[in-house]
């Protein structure tokens, strides 16, 4: 299939016409059954939600910085772990506390003692410029969350440049000199397949194919617990830590 590169996002609006799906805090935390990205919404909340509770504690009020995120739909998880979070992102009108990218958050060395970036390398032109500066803006000890696509479809919200293998995810980290933790993948080989037919049919149906969701999302989940094989997976989760010295 012949993609003509000088119309690549005005195809994305043509398809995506009606179909529109912007999630509120809520939508993401607690996804329905009846999303078509349930599957996805569902695995990454339970993975961020197990890699935020297996940080230390402390007795001391520390501070967060969510990455590409106005409201940070995680901010309940981090202050159960005393965090005070903030927020940035490339929009000054959404009600961020800071502006700024990925690749340039124009913020202090040694800022903050836990970084959160979900979904948000894909869109960097330059993803290791960007785990550079999470690097940078991170204290000595620090931590950061990253999560990032390995199947997931065309969104360029505002560009879509990248998708990752496990790998990639460890090679990422290995140059911006962050030591990977914990490495999860978001559903398995079943639970991927159950997400991809859900693409199609939001494609031709959008919010009317809910009762197929539904279905398929049910299976994904059974057949997820049945098959253990991430080769093909959603997404990867990666708890990486910045050296102290």
């Amino acid at each position: 299939m012949l993609i003509d590169f000088r119309s690549l996002r005005a195809d994305y609006q043509r398809f995506r016409k009606g179909k529109e799906s912007r999630h509120s805090v809520s939508d993401r935390i607690n996804p329905t059954l009846f999303q078509y990205d349930y599957l996805v919404l569902k695995t990454l909340k339970r993975d961020i939600d197990s890699l935020i509770t297996s940080l230390p504690d402390s007795e001391e009020q520390r501070v967060a910085l969510d990455i590409g995120s106005d409201k940070s739909p995680y901010r309940e998880f981090l202050s159960k772990k005393k965090f005070k979070v903030s927020t940035l992102d490339v929009d000054d009108g959404q009600g961020a506390e800071y502006v700024g990218t990925a690749e340039d958050t124009r913020l202090s060395d040694n800022s903050f003692d836990l970084v959160l970036c979900t979904q948000v390398l894909e869109h960097c032109q330059d993803p290791f410029r960007g785990i550079d500066e999470i690097q940078r803006i991170l204290k000595p000890g620090g931590f950061a969350i990253i999560s990032v696509p390995h199947i997931w479809f065309y969104h360029p919200h505002p560009s879509d440049y990248w998708r990752f293998t496990q790998e990639g995810v460890l090679q990422l980290c290995a140059k911006g000199q962050l030591v990977p933790r914990v490495l999860y993948a978001q559903g398995g080989t079943l639970l991927a397949l159950f997400q991809v037919l859900n693409f199609l049919v939001y494609g031709v149906m959008a919010s009317w194919g809910a009762p197929l969701y539904f279905l398929f999302n049910i299976a994904g989940l059974v057949f997820d617990k049945a098959v253990n094989n991430s080769l093909f997976c959603l997404n990867f989760t990666c708890l990486v830590q910045k050296a102290e010295d």
